[in-house]
């Protein structure tokens, strides 16, 4: 997978040829009104409703925190395209590295923190997302390099299983995972103890020669089993 990061600091909007097709979604009403306000009042943008999302060109959220129910809407976002997600551009109060590093799967492009970011800055971003940029605050970045680059040495989740080397429940676990589901949850949909849950977890967290449980469902995700 190839991204391309761009440190957050610059000033200006492009300028587009066509309208740039928007779906808009905010953890408010009120923020959602007021900023579908203003991308309307600006050439260049058109707000689309959100059964029209795999026909648009980004997908605009402005949230509190990117949590896991987010992340859900993400990945279901990313289900729905026929090919690659639609770039994706949060604006939030808060993210973490590992919550940032699953939604770069599902699509996200751009990420701003409301606190220091504008309404110009939002446009911007977006502008850029639909023809490719992206745009991180300087503290992300490193974290975005690292976890590119050591994707990039892994094999891929495809490989090993064209070797047959996850069975079935294993794939099951990771998608409930990717969920956000529990262990004891995922032990109570699958009738199994939530230790034999642990050990699939650690098992297949280990055949994929992945960190934690949070690599392994990444990897499930950008390879197409999840």
């Amino acid at each position: 997978m190839t991204v391309t990061v761009t440190q957050t600091g610059g000033t200006g909007t492009a300028t587009l040829a066509a309208p740039v097709r928007v779906v808009l979604r905010a953890s408010d009403a009120f923020l959602e009104h007021a900023t579908s306000a203003y991308l309307q009042s600006r050439s260049g943008v058109s707000i689309v409703p959100q059964h029209g999302l795999p026909d648009a060109d980004v997908s605009v959220m402005l949230l509190h925190s990117l949590n896991d129910d987010w992340l859900r809407v993400l990945r279901q976002d990313a289900a729905r395209a026929a090919g690659a997600p639609v770039p994706v551009v949060v604006m939030a109060d808060r993210v973490n590295e590992q919550q940032l590093t699953l939604a770069v799967e599902y699509g996200l492009t751009s990420f701003l923190y409301r606190s220091n970011s504008s309404l110009d800055q939002l446009l911007d971003a977006t502008v850029a997302a639909s023809s490719g940029g992206s745009r991180f605050p300087n503290e992300l970045v490193g974290h975005l390099i690292a976890e590119l680059g050591h994707q990039q040495r892994q094999q891929t989740l495809a490989q090993v299983s064209r070797r047959g080397g996850l069975a079935a429940r294993e794939i099951e676990v990771l998608r409930m995972l990717s969920e956000g589901m529990s262990t004891l949850e995922i032990s109570e949909r699958m009738s199994y103890s939530e230790r034999t849950i642990k050990g699939i977890i650690h098992e297949t967290v280990k055949q994929l020669n992945c960190k934690n449980r949070t690599q392994a469902v990444a990897r499930a995700v950008r390879t197409g089993l999840l």
